[in-house]
């Protein structure tokens, strides 16, 4: 008996051991778990997850980035240029492109100009084709939204021959999510034509008026 007894007393100390190391484990598990997860919350509250027709992207957060004088410039020219240069077969893909970078409504009524003027027709219809030449963009990012001005011209090309019209607008600059789909992380709103006297090629700066 109590040969017996000295047994089950070993038995339950051992249980009792074995019973510390699993709380002591299981208390060591979930130390890790939530040092990972928080961890990973914290990388996660540092992006944006935007959704696209090419799928869910991540994006570094607005604000977190301070865009640049030369990133600013070069969205309004890439906008200019995909907006302003195409032919029969590169418009709709060039435009769509362009709309992107710009508020919805704004660029909906760029394009609402070119239904007007049958711009993809008389593509078809003259076998013609745009370019866009950028005379100037300056932006003032001292203020926000950004401020800036837009100068160039638009030359249509039909028939051996070459129409230059000067197209200049005022804007501002919103700053958005970075994603593949605007890499800048800035959008253009309150897009408006103005008056534009084109200077002539002999180093005059542009001139532009209300």
């Amino acid at each position: 008996m109590i040969q017996q007894a000295n047994n089950v007393s070993t038995l339950i100390k051992s249980l009792k051991t074995i019973c510390l190391s699993l709380v002591i484990a299981l208390a060591l598990s979930n130390i890790a778990w939530l040092y990972a997860y928080v961890s990973e919350s914290s990388q996660n509250a540092e992006r944006v997850y935007v959704a696209t027709d090419n799928g869910t992207t991540s994006a570094l957060a607005a604000g977190r980035v301070q865009p640049t004088q030369y990133e600013a410039r070069n969205l309004v020219r890439s906008f200019m240029d995909l907006m302003f240069q195409h032919d029969a077969s590169t418009f709709r893909e060039r435009v769509n492109h362009g709309m992107k970078l710009i508020d919805h409504n704004d660029g909906r009524a760029i394009y609402e100009t070119f239904k007007r003027g049958k711009v993809l027709e008389n593509y078809h219809r003259y076998n013609s084709h745009t370019n866009w030449t950028c005379d100037s963009v300056t932006v003032d990012m001292s203020v926000e939204p950004y401020q800036g001005v837009v100068w160039g011209a638009q030359e249509v090309v039909y028939d051996n021959q070459i129409a230059v019209q000067p197209v200049a607008a005022r804007f501002t600059l919103s700053r958005q999510i970075r994603s593949d789909i605007n890499p800048y992380g800035l959008l253009i709103d309150g897009f408006s034509f103005i008056e534009y006297r084109r200077a002539l090629p002999d180093g005059s700066r542009p001139v532009a008026t209300r």
